[in-house]
């Protein structure tokens, strides 16, 4: 489900905006795909915030030239609105898929152990940056997250 819906949102843009240049002969759409990429970037390096930035001025150009469903900043705007929705959907199916049910409490300890071992070897990696990960160093973080 996780690689469908992927693999979805990386050719959404190029078959629906190309259609739409194609049906439509204006070259300007194709920006359509820049602004969806970007809505991709922004939700994937977690800088969500960054959005009130189009957010403000598509309501400034809104309050001040009138509100139109053609306008290009209102196209501009939901491409980039789609390539953040549909990756957080992407997302969320991926997180839904391999987290394991709530009702086994067992196997969700283990999960949340094993997140936390992955933080402490990236905490690591951050410190150390030059040293090789032995099998030793990750044993040692496994042991300290596993058995304190």
């Amino acid at each position: 489900m996780f690689k469908i819906l992927r693999l979805f949102y990386i050719l959404f843009p190029l078959a629906v905006i190309l259609l739409m240049v194609s049906m439509s002969g204006n070259g300007f759409y194709l920006f359509g795909i820049v602004c969806y990429y970007l809505g991709v970037i922004l939700v994937a390096i977690k800088q969500k915030i960054i959005f009130m930035i189009p957010l403000f001025f598509c309501g400034w150009f809104w309050y001040t030239y009138g509100f139109g469903v053609h306008d290009y900043v209102f196209f501009l705007f939901m491409s980039m609105f789609a390539g953040a929705a549909l990756y957080q959907l992407a997302q969320n199916a991926k997180h839904l898929t391999t987290s394991v049910l709530p009702e086994n409490k067992e196997a969700r300890e283990y999960e949340l152990k094993i997140e936390e071992m992955n933080a402490k070897l990236k905490q690591y990696k951050q410190i150390h940056p030059t040293t090789v990960i032995t099998p030793e160093i990750i044993d040692s973080i496994r042991n300290d997250v596993f058995f304190r």
